[in-house]
């Protein structure tokens, strides 16, 4: 059987990590990285490191500086920002390669992605891990399933042969894979949700410790979560996965006293706070463009807007 051949656009933490697991289950992996990052893996090579495991491996990967129309791949990840993705756009178009995976956090639909890419080309997707960088070094935690799995889908919801090859490379590689039939509601669903969790650290002005001795930041999240929630399911978006509910309907006494006790961990480090501090504006953007879809659709997020990092004034 042909190898199978990936590249990732974008070597930072997300990136890095999917490249790397690629890599050690045995996968043809190129990672398309730019300036000093581009520099440090030329030099020094991939570095991970499991948080769960002692040892730090380096897989071994290809890396390239541009992506030309005739490198061709299985699968090209894209693992970038969501402000940075308009810009690679006409890089992707003139690529041959034919499936396109977005690991984009998005509340704003693929019309960008498809009109310039063609929707046969484009899977949604989002990640189920997180990490940081640190020294050269990507330390990681993968999300067990009953948390989140890496989960995709085609925009039309069907189960297509390449989604269940997705999903098989993805397990092969250490992931839990979820095929999702709308993408587009879970990413939603997944804005609300997470948006609330990281600019709660902003709210606090600490880290995810902070916030878990802070009872006025953790009340305030709750607030903004639920108003989030209420707004997904009244809209007629939906709530995807319906088991995310509970945080709608939940009482909030008890939701404080698990959000209290999950910032108080290293899994909360990991997958919440670095991330947050590490790309502020990216919660920015994200967070605005929640906002705006909402205003859309005549609600006035105003609890989610108190925890802004840079609130939008009505």
């Amino acid at each position: 059987m042909k190898q199978k051949k990936i590249l990732i656009y974008g070597a930072g933490v997300i990136g890095s990590m999917y490249a790397g697991r690629f890599a050690l289950a045995g996968y043809d992996v190129t990672v398309l990285a730019r300036n000093t990052r581009l520099k440090e893996l030329q030099e020094k090579g991939l570095l991970l490191k499991n948080n769960k495991e002692e040892k730090t491996e380096r897989p071994l990967i290809k890396t390239i500086g541009e992506l030309n129309p005739d490198d061709v791949y299985d699968f090209v990840f894209i693992t970038l920002h969501k402000d940075q993705v308009q810009s690679i756009l006409p890089a992707l178009q003139k690529n041959k390669s034919a499936n396109m995976v977005f690991m984009v956090n998005t509340s704003g639909g693929y019309d960008a992605w498809t009109s310039a890419v063609g929707k046969n080309r484009v899977i949604p997707a989002f990640p189920g891990a997180g990490g940081k960088l640190k020294d050269g070094v990507i330390y990681y935690q993968i999300s067990s399933k009953s948390v989140q799995a890496t989960t995709f889908g085609e925009i039309d919801g069907t189960t297509s042969a390449r989604v269940l090859e997705l999903s098989e490379m993805l397990e092969k590689s250490g992931f839990p894979a979820e095929i999702c039939s709308n993408m587009d509601a879970w990413q939603k669903t997944h804005v609300a949700m997470m948006c609330p969790l990281v600019n709660v650290i902003f709210y606090d002005g600490g880290t995810n410790y902070t916030v878990a001795k802070n009872p006025e930041a953790i009340h305030q999240m709750i607030l903004a979560m639920k108003e989030a929630f209420r707004f997904i399911k009244e809209s007629g978006i939906g709530i995807v996965p319906s088991k995310l509910g509970f945080l709608l309907y939940c009482p909030a006494w008890i939701l404080k006293a698990i959000l209290k006790r999950a910032y108080n961990t290293k899994w909360a480090e990991t997958v919440i706070s670095s991330p947050a501090l590490a790309s502020p504006h990216d919660y920015e953007v994200m967070s605005a463009e929640f906002v705006k879809l909402a205003a859309d659709k005549n609600f006035d997020l105003k609890e989610f807007k108190k925890l802004m990092r840079n609130p939008i004034k009505k």
